[in-house]
């Protein structure tokens, strides 16, 4: 990709953070219609805050799995996976090529409390409440799950990594209780994969 290629980073960070925090916007005027608020277990109040820190703190730990699947799919792609790991690295760098953290960090977070909100705060919680069944809670993160994978379809392999992450960040949702998790887990994800796909190549592209 040559210097003429490169994106703007602050015309895609601003469409980016348009996008995604249009999401969340979304999740607060869905709820407010339907009755369901989005910011789940997130309460701020004095006796409440030792416990979203708990929550933030295994947003952070639950993190981990997820690099590691990451590491696995750059480092040993087997079959499909080959594809999706250089399709996925061609499309970031398009994207958010020349980026500097603090705008990647914006899109990340942005990206945590947008799609949290929307996909796990209104769409998991709400259908968990309104489904009288006592498998409730998991009928409703599969299907919160699988909306998030066909949302994210660039290919059938990532749509189904996708899912499975969704079902990831549903799981430990309901673990804790607290929307904080599952956002902290997903922005903490999506910066540092952002980092770590498109910052050494573009170290790599000013040296040449």
């Amino acid at each position: 990709m040559s210097d003429m290629d490169l994106p703007d980073p602050a015309r895609t960070t601003r469409i980016a953070l348009l996008f995604e925090c249009g999401l969340g916007v979304a999740a607060l005027v869905i709820g407010w219609l339907v009755g369901q608020w989005p910011f789940v277990g997130m309460g701020t109040t004095s006796n409440l805050v030792p416990g979203q820190l708990v929550a933030v703190g295994w947003g952070l730990a639950a993190t981990g799995p997820l690099l590691a699947v990451l590491l696995i799919i750059d480092r040993v792609p087997i079959g499909p996976l080959r594809h999706l790991r250089d399709m996925t690295a061609e499309v970031i760098l398009q994207m958010f090529g020349g980026a500097s953290v603090a705008q990647l960090a914006a899109v990340a977070i942005a990206a945590g409390f947008g799609e949290e909100l929307l996909f796990r705060g209104l769409v998991q919680a709400g259908l968990s409440r309104l489904i009288l069944d006592p498998f409730a809670p998991w009928i409703a993160l599969a299907a919160a799950s699988a909306l998030f994978g066909i949302c994210h379809w660039l290919n059938t392999t990532y749509a189904i990594l996708a899912m499975l992450a969704g079902a990831y960040f549903g799981l430990i949702f309901v673990a804790t209780g607290s929307l904080w998790t599952p956002i902290v887990a997903h922005s903490a994800y999506d910066l540092v994969a952002l980092l770590y796909l498109v910052r050494p190549k573009n170290l790599l592209r000013s040296k040449m």
